[in-house]
């Protein structure tokens, strides 16, 4: 009893053939859906295939060819259409095809040239001066590369004193650029171990000790050869120990320039006349192509790059070196009192500056005679620079 009394309170399963119906239906629409597609791409592709609709079609015309030559029958076909007649010309062309079977093993055979020097990972000056340094080494595009010209380009850029540590990898015609910019010397690296002493007499204005012990204060007088810094420090006990010298001390000073720059000149000044001649580095080997014969007093420019597709943009396993000739001709330059004092005040600046890079002018007493067509020049400035020598 107990059996037949859970079996009457078990309730049966419920269907839900509405899902069933949804379900059905999802499927014959997708079905739907797929055989529209199909007829939609398949039936053009075939047009495309065959040539057109209701006339005969294009993988029928070798046959009615050959019947049309057995009975000597003049078969015209009034209009052609289809991929089969596009291609059927283009397998008569041998040309075609042995161009096709000399690209293949040209393309991995100049594998082992230099197409594109990757230099992404430095700036646009760093990447310059390595082109420049690995042009040098023999490393352009479309140079052979081997064992031997990476290892010496390596030395190159590391010689270079841009970088502080490069590295040149090559795979399937890309010349891949790595290195590290080089950074300045700690100025305690930069000690010496003799001491350092004044390059010129002056009065120290400032001085700055990085190791070893300074030996004058501000507001002294100092000679030239003097000690200014030296290669030893005293410890709270008074012991000495040895340190190299390094830091700077800054004087006041007075230097001293004579110019002469003469009123009338014969100088060579430029015509506007140009001729150029380009050479051609490809494969290995350099082809100087023809050019005009250059003519005499010209200075020369030269610039290298690689050329390009105009439309794809892809770079050529080859380089180019242009090199401008620019004609001049001598002619009588005249020159007054005042341009000749400015030309000799600049070219005493930059002699100053050639000398004291970090010198900072204070007061400038100047002197200007003109003897005949000479204009003679002299100048003392009063500057404050670094004269640890």
């Amino acid at each position: 009893m107990s059996a037949n009394a859970a079996a009457k309170k078990q309730k049966p399963l419920k269907r839900h053939p509405s899902k069933l119906k949804k379900m059905s239906a999802y499927m014959i629409l997708t079905l739907i859906l797929i055989s529209i597609v199909a007829v939609l791409f398949a039936f053009p592709l075939y047009w495309i295939i065959t040539g057109s609709f209701k006339t005969g079609a294009a993988r029928q015309y070798p046959r009615l060819a050959a019947l049309a030559r057995r009975y000597r029958v003049r078969l015209r076909v009034r209009k052609k259409q289809g991929l089969y007649f596009r291609v059927r010309p283009l397998l008569r062309r041998a040309g075609l095809w042995a161009g096709l079977a000399v690209f293949l093993p040209l393309l991995l055979w100049t594998q082992q040239f230099v197409w594109f020097a990757d230099v992404s990972t430095l700036t646009a000056g760093q990447a310059a001066r390595a082109c420049a340094v690995l042009r040098e080494a023999g490393l352009q595009p479309g140079a052979a590369v081997t064992e031997a010209k990476l290892t010496a380009g390596e030395y190159a850029l590391l010689h270079s004193g841009e970088f502080s540590w490069a590295s040149l990898n090559f795979a399937k015609g890309r010349l891949e650029v790595e290195a590290a910019a080089a950074k300045p010397k700690p100025d305690i690296a930069a000690g010496t171990l003799h001491g350092i002493r004044a390059r010129c007499s002056g009065t120290v204005v400032r001085t700055n000790l990085v190791s070893g012990t300074m030996l004058v204060v501000p507001g002294q007088q100092v000679e030239a050869g003097q000690g200014l810094i030296g290669t030893a420090r005293s410890e709270r006990d008074g012991t000495l120990i040895f340190a190299p010298a390094a830091g700077t001390v800054l004087a006041q000073f007075e230097w001293n320039d004579t110019r002469t720059v003469p009123l009338e000149e014969n100088v060579f000044q430029y015509t506007g006349g140009c001729t150029c001649s380009i050479e051609l580095f490809v494969f290995g080997q350099a082809f100087a192509l023809p050019a005009a014969s250059a003519p005499e007093n010209t200075v020369l420019t030269a610039r290298h790059y690689q050329p390009e597709l105009p439309l794809l943009g892809l770079a050529l396993p080859c380089s180019v070196k242009e090199t401008c000739r620019y004609v001049q001709q001598p002619e009588t330059l005249h020159r007054t009192e005042a341009q000749a004092a400015a030309l000799a005040r600049l070219q005493s600046l930059q002699a100053l500056y050639a000398a004291w890079p970090d010198a900072e002018r204070i007061a400038r007493k100047e002197d200007c005679t003109v003897n005949g067509n000479v204009l003679d020049y002299t100048v003392t400035y009063t500057v404050a620079a670094d004269i640890c020598g």
